[in-house]
């Protein structure tokens, strides 16, 4: 599976590794991080999040609102 990330979602998440990085020094890195291993566990298992309306699937990020 092939792994796509829309410009505008990769500048979001860029904004909030900022902004986090500001608050607090390494809790940027840290969203980064959770986010990375949420995209490989979702490259993992693809059809486990169910299909929203629309026709996307989401997973939300458990320590990080995102």
């Amino acid at each position: 599976m092939k792994k796509v990330i829309l410009q505008q979602a990769f500048e979001e998440l860029q904004d909030a590794i900022a902004y986090y990085e500001e608050q607090q020094s390494g809790l940027g890195l840290r969203l980064k991080e959770e986010f990375d291993q949420y995209v490989h566990w979702i490259l993992g298992h693809p059809t486990v999040p169910r299909i929203r309306r629309g026709g996307y699937r989401r997973v939300n990020l458990k320590i990080f609102s995102y």
